[in-house]
């Protein structure tokens, strides 16, 4: 079960950090796989720096609790997914944004399995 759990949640790591690098190297078609177009300007930088900073952290910190065993390393992912699908539903009701459910589903499921996971394959801190 403990190997299992490790294989579930290094999929998403690997996952996050491709996209992570996907923003570095080919923003334009990152952008359009989450549905935004790629700014310019100012924009884009801060896009491109935020987006790239949210997926790499991500992934680094699954590892680093693949690695460790340390639950606290899933804390922050788990937050950062949550808060992530939180605010889209945010958006939806205050900002008339497009409710995405496409990605919601898979924040809040990926954030439920760290958490779930992080009970299960690691130690006490």
């Amino acid at each position: 079960m403990k190997k299992l759990l490790q294989v579930l949640i290094a999929l998403p790591g690997i996952l996050f950090l491709f996209l992570g690098i996907r923003w570095i190297i080919d923003p334009e078609k990152a952008a359009n796989a989450l549905g935004m177009p790629l700014l310019d300007g100012i924009g884009r930088s801060t896009q491109v720096g935020d987006m790239t900073a949210f997926f790499l952290s991500v992934g680094f910190l699954i590892f680093g609790g693949l690695i460790t065993a340390k639950r606290v390393w899933f804390y922050a992912p788990v937050m950062m997914l949550g808060l992530a699908a939180c605010f889209r539903v945010v958006a939806w009701i205050v900002h008339d944004a497009a409710l995405a459910i496409a990605l919601i589903a898979p924040e809040i499921i990926i954030a439920a399995l760290l958490y779930f996971a992080s009970a299960r394959i690691c130690e006490r801190d």
